[in-house]
């Protein structure tokens, strides 16, 4: 069968051929439709017929793009499996062989968790090894409700909703309601190894996942995989999810149509620290065992102490926001917890999204700056993507930049890859783990931060699935300081990271990068607004990923609606498009820009056209604002884009292309302000990097 699939699939992307050979497939897949009866299980047999109906014209780009508007079942077939309740209790619902499945009732996901009003036990909410979790992939907690890891799936929500409960949202601060794999992460990617040296990772293809129905509360997530093929969300509801609705890399034939997202969420009760005080746990754990303890501040200090002190507080803060109902922390009762956690603006802190399309790995660092043409073979960017037809609204973020010290060139983090944070980015600037005077302030998380390196540096802990140990960067150094009440320390910050030192970017509504081949197009976004404060202004240096075309900025306030970078045509040298998307009420409190649509990196054959853009109401082309309808950047071929003048931007466009003179198509009547810059790079630009970049030391 999948021998016969593959088949299939290559004729599909067969578009260079001669037309004797396309004649030639037409005739084998007749054959092939024949002989289907006999040849596919019957579990498999509807998306066979599925994939086998697409027609093999040359002009055919995308596989599954003919059939996802008609041939799937609107009402989930009465044979198809039940999901309920009862096959959550114990932790995610593996689905492992093919077939059709449904949700027959509301789901909330709360596995092992402690009684109502009770004080949490504290492995709370984790998985229970040994047993049927995987210790590498669940090494980290209940990562997904759902995880695929078996291709051949239809997935039927059939008007009902699945979602985190609060508090394993509060717990679980990484988790998608459907993982579209057996793991969260492909190997050597993430926080931990979360595919053992004797297992491979199991990526789901051909999968169908329609509503009605909700994805709703997920502490990143509605949909997340890696390495998948063939893929049609459709006539889903997203609501409450934090980083992004749909997050794909590597994806290969994916269509994500007439979706709804209604809001991200907008109740989160605590910063991205709180995560660092769940995932430290096991670490600090393991030195009670060995009896360990260090000076902390010139005191002795024992690993009781400050598990004891990290439990306490994780429980007071699942006391104030759950048991007690008010969704937040008590400044009152319990004032270091509201100090170090307490999340000011109630969205997510960090780079947010609606839909993201990546290359291979996960998408943390900046927008793609280069186009890796061997990957089209080697598989490792995306290939066929269709983005249509979606609402997408109420969007708000509030990035929290965190200044990294930088240590021999490297950030300093914990073994969790957690950043070591000294001082807060917010207003005073206040020191969270470093005084006026240079010495250790500290805190509790800091303390066990500190106490795990130093037994890390005497060889204490060794490297184990469920407590891996080379990620940690924190130095003698730093551990000597803190070991010390008199000794200062004087950091110099890298800036533009959140808390994990992803790359800071953010909102970027629809993000498409690393891929070859697609569509975006009628999709309405609207109502999206980023709170982030003014950027940290005591920076050496700054955070860019890969990308240098953003080197020396500082992007948390940034917005981008609609962002293509390092992109291509199909492989049949069509164009990839931008076309017929509405986008209105963007805006935010401290950007350098906000961008309708922004084509970046090493891009190429791209079509724009008959887009509506206006960003903010009362706000016209004016090159000395922020707000931008349209930019292409310099490292974009110029020749291979087409903006066609049916495009209506309210703002002006701002074409950076200094590779060759990018060709206009006259269309429909419209307001099109366009503004050249020739062969001047954004660097030699005022403030440089960006033409509204502030001019931060």
């Amino acid at each position: 069968y999948h021998h016969l699939l593959s088949k299939c699939t290559e004729r599909e992307r067969g578009n260079n051929k001669t037309q004797h050979q396309t004649q030639e497939q037409e005739l084998n897949q007749k054959s092939l439709k024949r002989n289907t009866r006999s040849i596919v299980p019957p579990s498999r047999m509807r998306i066979f017929l599925l994939l086998s109906s697409l027609p093999l014209s040359i002009s055919s780009r995308v596989p599954w793009s003919e059939v996802a508007g008609r041939n799937y079942k609107k009402v989930a077939p009465t044979d198809a499996t039940c999901l309920r309740q009862a096959d959550f209790e114990s932790g995610t619902k593996i689905i492992r062989s093919p077939g059709q499945y449904k949700l027959c009732e509301n789901i909330v996901f709360n596995p092992n968790a402690p009684l109502p009003g009770q004080t949490p036990a504290e492995d709370a909410f984790d998985p229970i090894f040994p047993g049927e979790y995987d210790e590498h992939a669940f090494g980290l907690g209940f990562f997904s409700a759902i995880a695929i890891a078996a291709s051949d799936v239809e997935l039927y929500l059939d008007g009902f909703t699945i979602e985190q409960s609060e508090g394993h949202a509060l717990f679980q601060r990484f988790f998608s309601i459907i993982e579209l794999a057996d793991s969260p992460f492909i190997r050597n990617a993430g926080p931990a190894q979360f595919v053992g040296d004797d297992d491979y990772f199991q990526a789901a293809s051909n999968i169908v996942i329609v509503g009605p129905g909700v994805l709703g509360r997920s502490s990143h997530h509605g949909i997340h995989g890696n390495d998948n093929n063939n893929i049609l969300i459709k006539n889903v509801q997203f609501r409450d999810f934090e980083v992004a609705a749909v997050s794909l890399n590597n994806a290969r034939s994916l269509i994500i149509e007439d979706c709804n997202i209604e809001r991200n969420r907008q109740d989160i009760p605590v910063l991205g620290m709180f995560s660092a005080a769940r995932f430290i746990r096991p670490y600090a754990k393991k030195l009670i065992d060995v009896g360990y303890e260090m000076d902390i501040r010139g005191q002795r200090t024992t690993a009781v102490e400050l598990y004891d002190n990290l439990i306490n507080m994780i429980n007071n803060v699942y006391e104030d926001v759950v048991n007690s109902g008010n969704g937040v922390i008590d400044q009152v009762a319990h004032p270091m917890e509201y100090e170090l956690f307490h999340n000011p603006y109630r969205v997510v802190d960090g780079p947010c999204y609606a839909f993201v399309v990546h290359g291979k790995g996960p998408a943390v660092g900046a927008q793609g700056q280069f186009f890796d043409v061997a990957g089209l073979e080697g598989n490792t960017v995306s290939k066929d993507i269709i983005i249509r037809n979606n609402i997408i609204s109420n969007i708000v973020c509030a990035t929290n930049e965190i200044p990294a010290a930088v240590e021999d060139g490297f950030v300093v983090n914990d073994v969790r890859g957690s950043i070591f944070q000294f001082v807060s980015s917010r207003g005073d600037y206040r020191g969270i783990s470093i005084l006026e005077d240079g010495t250790y302030k500290g805190n509790v998380i800091a303390d066990v931060q500190v106490m795990v390196a130093k037994a890390i540096h005497e060889g204490i802990l060794e490297d184990t699935p469920l407590a891996q140990t080379v990620i940690n960067t924190i130095p003698p150094s730093v551990v000597e300081w803190a070991s010390s009440n008199t000794s200062t320390y004087s950091p110099m910050y890298r800036c533009n990271g959140d808390s994990m030192h992803h790359v800071n970017k953010g909102i970027v509504v629809i993000r498409v990068e690393e891929t070859s081949g697609f569509d975006i197009f009628k999709n309405s976004i609207s109502g999206v607004l980023n709170l982030s404060p003014e950027p940290f202004p005591y920076c050496s240096s700054f955070h860019t990923g890969a990308s240098y075309e953003n080197f020396g900025e500082q992007q948390s306030g940034n917005v981008r609606a609609i962002s293509a970078a390092a992109v291509r045509g199909y492989e049949n040298g069509s164009y990839s498009s931008i076309k017929l998307n509405n986008i209105h009420n963007v805006d935010s409190t401290n950007a350098n820009v906000v961008i309708g649509i922004d084509i970046q990196g090493d891009s190429q054959l791209i079509e724009i056209k008959s887009n509506d853009v206006n960003l903010k109401s009362k706000v016209g082309p004016d090159p000395t604002d922020e707000y931008m309808a349209l930019r292409v950047r310099e490292n974009v071929d110029g020749s291979s884009m087409f903006i066609i003048q049916s495009n209506k931007f309210a703002q002006e466009e701002l074409i950076l292309s200094n590779r060759r003179n990018l060709r206009s198509v006259a269309g429909d009547a419209t307001s099109v302000h366009h503004h050249f810059h020739g062969n001047v790079m954004e660097s030699d630009l005022k403030n440089g990097g960006c033409p509204f970049s502030r001019n931060i030391k």
